[in-house]
């Protein structure tokens, strides 16, 4: 009887291992998931009050640089705008992506050339 466990031993350790390999592997994708899933809700729930914090920054950064910046072209104004939000938004700590910004920068500057650019 002990010579067929002994048999059979390796076996089994190579089964119970790859069972084991099996359930950590799936156990790491369902965690991979919820991660991406999760931090795709967080992204989604940026608050009211950072969203208008967002674009009031925004329109600040376009405004700086509208006028700071008037000898420089509309790309380097971008930037200068850009830069002036991304470190307004980092005291405030709100964290946003460079894409949420720069589209917050853009519609500051739509909202002011449909107000302003016509009645010049």
């Amino acid at each position: 009887m002990q010579t067929i466990i002994d048999q059979a031993q390796p076996y089994i350790t190579t089964i119970v291992l790859a069972i084991v390999g099996a359930l950590a592997t799936a156990a790491l994708g369902v965690i991979a998931l919820l991660k991406s899933r999760l931090q795709a809700w967080l992204d989604g729930k940026l608050s009211i009050q950072q969203r208008e914090m967002l674009h009031k920054i925004a329109t600040e950064g376009f405004a700086y640089a509208q006028t700071v910046f008037k000898n420089l072209g509309g790309e380097e104004k971008l930037q200068e705008a850009l830069k002036y939000a991304e470190e307004q938004l980092q005291k405030k700590n709100i964290k946003v992506s460079t894409l949420e910004i720069r589209a917050a920068v853009e519609d500051a500057y739509l909202k002011y050339k449909a107000t302003v650019l016509p009645k010049e």
